[in-house]
């Protein structure tokens, strides 16, 4: 069985797995809808631990690596929004008429989905966690892999390949950024020169806090905008 066939064995069967009529699988079904969709929800165990992190330890050197995974984040769904529409890997389940389901849909404005922003996104930061606090990034890491992956799988919006192509590239564009000493110095020396106005930088990590929470809808705007200019379309979307 090829990797194709065992995505659509995996997302059918789950599917199939949540269609029952019986309030106890109306019920659940409805709880996978929200642990995969809510982002109150699906966020709180992962933003939570991470404003902890920022705010429970004030050194230079801690906040400088929860910054650069944060920049590296950024990264990491940027890269995963350019390659949907860039590369057509294969069509969002959801959308592809050969696949039955039974659980809500959504619209789409592009039919690719490896790799999964959402899950790039949540993964990047439990790798930001791990790498400060292990067994708060496990437990983070476990449960975005249920929220962002196993439930978003379930609900037709994704392959399983498609989180596992995130599962590998979210935590290495991580590690990427935590090694690489000129990003981690830089980030370290504007921190210890900011001693005096880190009201300017907690702002901003308010900002990107709203943007993450919302899976990035302005940085996600200017990466389609800039392949619309790549591909030259300059049209208004919509």
């Amino acid at each position: 069985m090829n990797i194709s066939a065992l995505d659509t064995a995996i997302v059918t069967g789950l599917s199939e797995f949540l269609a029952g009529d019986g309030n106890g699988s109306r019920l659940f079904r409805l709880l996978v809808y929200n642990v995969g969709e809510n982002p109150l929800l699906r966020g709180i165990p992962v933003f939570f631990p991470l404003l902890l992190l920022w705010f429970g330890n004030a050194s230079a050197e801690r906040r400088s690596r929860i910054l650069s995974g944060l920049l590296a984040t950024c990264a990491a769904v940027g890269l995963s929004v350019a390659m949907q529409y860039l590369l057509q890997v294969h069509t969002r389940p959801v959308l592809d008429p050969t696949i039955t389901l039974h659980m809500a849909t959504q619209q789409w404005d592009h039919d690719s989905s490896f790799p999964s922003d959402t899950a790039m996104l949540y993964f990047a930061l439990s790798m930001t966690i791990f790498l400060l606090n292990r067994r708060a990034g496990i437990a983070v890491f476990v449960w975005s892999l249920l929220s962002a992956g196993l439930c978003r799988v379930a609900l037709g919006w994704h392959y399983p390949s498609d989180i596992l192509g995130s599962l590998v590239i979210a935590p290495a564009v991580v590690v990427l950024f935590d090694k690489t000493a000129m990003i981690r110095g830089k980030i370290e020396a504007l921190l210890e020169s900011s001693q005096n106005r880190l009201d300017i930088v907690s702002a901003m990590l308010m900002l990107f806090i709203a943007e993450a929470y919302n899976l990035f809808p302005g940085l996600r705007s200017l990466v389609e905008t800039a392949i619309r200019i790549i591909r030259k379309n300059i049209d208004l979307p919509g």
